[in-house]
């Protein structure tokens, strides 16, 4: 139970880490604090990436998906790629891991499956407007296409539902670190907004 917990709350924190390194870069204009979330979020991504063949190919399709999208756009994304190889290294020399794939045919069907869904939410989130369909805007803004779709493609692998399951970590994370910014920030606007009061 308590590695259950443990490998639940390294998904939730690469999410959490992930977004708040690209929101950092993006909505708070610190690009020198974004190296820091965005190594331990590599950290994290290598270690989990390293657990089983069913994370690495959740983990991989997901990093496919992020830099077909474009999304890897600055210098400091590179910093979580350093440390993903790091941490492969490093289990490679200290454990003496090698990486075991049991069916490289339907590892790679699941690969494709899961890439197809991250691109579905990619282009539904730039396609889709709030105001002519809020319920599917809100279906893919949330990324519901994977979410969703690793919970079927575990009634084929059923091996795959811990990491299925590890996404919704990671997801929850990841929307953690949105929400504590908006958060913050209407605070930040509210006391802006006092402060100009006579």
């Amino acid at each position: 139970m308590i590695e259950l917990v443990a490998y639940l709350l390294v998904y939730f924190g690469a999410g959490f880490m992930l977004k708040l390194g690209d929101d950092l870069l993006d909505e708070l204009d610190r690009p020198d604090l974004a190296w820091y979330p965005l190594a331990v979020s590599g950290i994290f991504f290598g270690i989990l990436m390293t657990t089983s063949e069913w994370d690495l190919v959740l983990l991989t399709a997901i990093i496919i998906g992020v830099l077909a999208s474009g999304k890897v756009n600055r210098a400091q994304f590179l910093i979580g790629f350093a440390f993903i190889g790091l941490v492969f290294v490093l289990r490679f020399i200290i454990t003496d891991w090698t990486l075991v794939v049991t069916s490289w045919l339907d590892w790679m069907a699941l690969l494709v499956s899961l890439f197809l869904a991250a691109v579905l939410d990619e282009l539904g989130n730039d396609w889709t407007n709030p105001e002519l369909n809020p319920t599917a805007y809100l279906f893919f803004k949330y990324r519901f296409s994977l979410k969703c779709s690793v919970l079927l493609l575990a009634i084929f692998w059923p091996a795959f539902l811990l990491a299925a399951i590890g996404l919704w970590s990671f997801d929850l994370g990841y929307e953690t670190t949105g929400w504590t910014l908006r958060v913050k920030v209407k605070i930040e606007l509210d006391r802006q907004d006092y402060s100009k009061r006579p």
